[in-house]
């Protein structure tokens, strides 16, 4: 997809001034921002796209809307993608710049799928248990899913955990069945 390499290149170029900046953290947060309110805006999502919209009032649109919530460097990114004439890809460039910023920290993205919603408690315990086996830091996106009878599913990357009653079952029914 063009969109997605030509967002990846800007994300990096992003990043890397973010870090000779040593704001990264700083823009990560901006980019979740951005990302969370063209995600929850038709609007906004739709005026990024559009290309009837002048550059001049896209840019102060953007400085109404941006104005004090993003770092400097943000900013100038957003005016420099709308100068481009390539805001449409704003979006996907905040996807990658959060990427890409977890590679740089070192952070792993899990997506847990268990029968029940947990408590803070079992959270904390299995976000350690995964960290102990990855060797990083992990972040968790839970999902309920009813069909596992107890236990979990987690997904990193191409690898899954499963814990699951059902995936224990299994093993003890070949256990049995081998022997």
């Amino acid at each position: 997809m063009k969109e997605t390499r030509a967002a990846k290149r800007y994300a990096g170029a992003l990043l890397g001034l973010a870090s000779e900046m040593k704001i990264t953290e700083k823009v990560a947060a901006d980019m979740q921002l951005i990302r969370d309110w063209v995600e929850s805006s038709n609007d906004l999502r739709l005026f990024f796209q559009s290309p009837i919209i002048d550059r001049q009032k896209k840019r102060k649109s953007v400085e109404a809307l941006f104005k004090g919530r993003v770092d400097d460097l943000t900013a100038r990114f957003l005016f420099l993608l709308i100068d481009k004439g390539r805001e449409v890809l704003t979006y996907f460039i905040a996807v990658e710049y959060g990427v890409l910023h977890d590679i740089l920290v070192g952070i792993e993205n899990a997506d847990l799928k268990a029968p029940y919603e947990f408590n803070r408690a079992e959270e904390a315990k299995v976000q350690s248990k995964l960290e102990q086996m990855t060797g990083k830091k992990v972040r968790i996106s839970f999902s309920i899913e009813k069909d596992l009878i107890g236990g979990f599913m987690a997904q990193i990357g191409d690898t899954v955990y499963d814990g699951s009653v059902r995936r224990q079952l299994e093993i003890l029914r070949q256990q049995l069945a081998g022997g």
